[in-house]
């Protein structure tokens, strides 16, 4: 009886073996690729710092120098500035961390204009803390969007990213 039931697993098992299954066939995995222009009017951005520890300063420019989504390539990661492609009501988010007992002001400016303005604080903390703030600004075409340190606050530690807790700038045109 035993072996009646063993040969039918077998059979069985063999069976299912030949049947094409999605976790056998091999997929090529070639990672996020941008299409070439797939939303003709939209804008849409999300970055982050690659580095564990950035050493900033008053008046600091901050550099999200890793790019996951970049639609229609308003976001420039070697100065951490967006610039509008049209005008619109965008939303504006960044992320940042800092140090156990460190703190950070930080702002969001379009051009020369603080739109929007964050103490990322983690004072009294035993590891590092963040924030994160959120504006939605009507912006002209060509306006430029970037976050930065205060510029005359003082902070205290530097600014940290890790590959599970990221400070990260993001943007997207709303209408």
């Amino acid at each position: 009886m035993i072996q009646l039931k063993t040969a039918s697993v077998k059979r069985k098992i063999s069976q299912s073996e030949k049947k094409p299954s999605a976790s056998k066939g091999k997929r090529l995995l070639t990672g996020i690729q941008s299409t070439p222009n797939p939303f003709p009017d939209g804008a849409a951005f999300s970055a982050y710092v690659s580095h564990f520890e950035t050493d900033i300063s008053k008046d600091f420019t901050i550099h999200f120098d890793t790019i996951l989504t970049n639609i229609g390539n308003h976001y420039n990661k070697h100065s951490g500035i967006f610039t509008a492609p049209q005008h619109g009501v965008y939303v504006f988010t960044w992320n940042l961390y800092c140090h156990a007992e460190g703190y950070i002001f930080s702002q969001l400016v379009v051009n020369s204009n603080v739109v929007g303005a964050m103490l990322t604080d983690s004072e009294g903390a035993s590891n590092s803390r963040s924030h994160t703030n959120i504006v939605v600004v009507e912006v002209n075409q060509g306006d430029i969007v970037f976050v930065r340190t205060h510029p005359t606050l003082t902070h205290i530690g530097n600014l940290y990213s890790h590959s599970e807790w990221r400070s990260s700038f993001n943007g997207w045109k709303l209408y």
